[in-house]
């Protein structure tokens, strides 16, 4: 099998908040390599650019996963993705006789109000409206499931990403019919106002208050420290997270941010810890489940990187409900973040500028 081969496209809009969409491909993409086999990959929708390379996804790629909200509806790009999959999917059943409309899968991303679903388009085809979205998520949206720190939402998320894989790999078996360049050229945008331009970067505008509450009393409202150098610690699936982080931090006024890559190939956990801090007088230690899972690692040296007196220079956050190595969760106090909203923004301000860090292996409640 050929191992550049992707098994789903992510159609989806950056403004719906870039590091959650990644998160969850990312996901989806992970679930399906775990059942189908490690030549598994997903092509993300604003990662594709425009061109050659778009166009050939959009007219071979044989599932698509349509991450429905207000703002995918006003994209004409997310508009022109819809449209080529639903004129496919009329093809396919024009010369084969068979339905292939298991090939979309629409998951309501953002509750939509129902005068923002666009209408039947001029050629007769099905509309947004007519679909139906997956949606069993209380009516709030699959990206507010990721949000919550529940239980429940937790594994009602994982039940959602294994019945995904069934659907793509059932649906992958239909062999969608492909379409050619001239073809694809031709088909129209079924919705959307917004021209037909990528969006490179979301608007983001964090500001940092100066105080912040945890629930445990974790903080409280004091002076901030002034801004130092960051570097972020973080394995390239993450990469969107560490481009949202970097941007915050930079318009907070850090002096510099450094994105430092953990290189799992060449170099042990501790190395690129240390690494980190080499470059910046704080480092972000990004945990995710991808974090802890990459490169060759023994429990111990959880504990030599991320543990010690001489570490209240570290600030680990985790981006997802992922369970930490024991010795971390024992000993490391690690920020949840629920998002890339402006109130995780500037909690991740005032984390970095939190004058009296905890130390990595102090206790709840102990004095530095």
């Amino acid at each position: 099998m050929d191992p550049s081969v992707n098994y789903f496209y992510t159609s989806c809009t950056r403004s719906d908040g870039w590091p959650a969409i990644s998160r969850f491909h990312a996901d989806l993409e992970y679930r399906l390599r775990a059942q189908e086999g490690l030549w598994v990959s997903g092509a993300l929708g604003p990662q594709m650019g425009s061109g050659q390379r778009f166009d050939r996804a959009l007219a071979e790629v044989g599932v698509m996963i349509a991450l429905g909200s207000p703002q995918y509806f006003q994209s004409q790009y997310c508009g022109r993705e819809w449209a080529v999959f639903k004129t496919r999917i009329s093809r396919h059943r024009v010369r084969t006789q068979k339905d292939a409309s298991a090939c979309l899968i629409p998951i309501l991303w953002e509750p939509v109000p129902p005068h923002a679903l666009p209408p039947r388009t001029a050629d007769g085809q099905e509309s947004p409206a007519e679909t139906q979205w997956e949606g069993g998520f209380g009516g709030n949206g699959l990206h507010q499931l990721m949000q919550s720190d529940s239980r429940e939402a937790e594994d009602a998320y994982f039940a959602l990403l294994e019945r995904l894989s069934r659907q793509i790999a059932e649906a992958r078996r239909i062999h969608l019919s492909m379409i050619d360049v001239e073809e694809l050229s031709r088909v129209r945008p079924a919705f959307g106002t917004l021209p037909l331009t990528r969006q490179t970067t979301s608007a983001r505008t964090p500001v940092y208050t100066g105080s912040y509450t945890e629930p445990n009393g974790g903080y409280d409202s004091r002076v901030p420290s002034a801004p130092v150098s960051i570097a972020i610690s973080y394995v390239g699936a993450d990469q969107p997270w560490a481009d949202w982080m970097a941007e915050v931090l930079e318009q907070d006024g850090h002096p510099s941010v450094n994105q430092v890559r953990w290189e799992t190939e060449r170099e042990s956990l501790t190395e690129t810890v240390d690494r980190a801090h080499r470059e910046a007088e704080r480092v972000i230690a990004l945990f995710s489940r991808t974090y802890f899972t990459a490169g060759e690692t023994e429990p111990l040296d959880w504990e030599r990187a991320f543990v010690g007196a001489d570490k209240e220079w570290l600030i680990p956050v985790q981006i997802d409900m992922e369970p930490r190595p024991l010795l971390v969760r024992r000993g490391v106090p690690v920020t949840q973040l629920k998002g890339s909203d402006q109130n995780e923004a500037e909690r991740l301000c005032e984390l970095v500028r939190d004058p009296n860090p905890r130390i990595p292996g102090q206790r709840e409640g102990d004095a530095r």
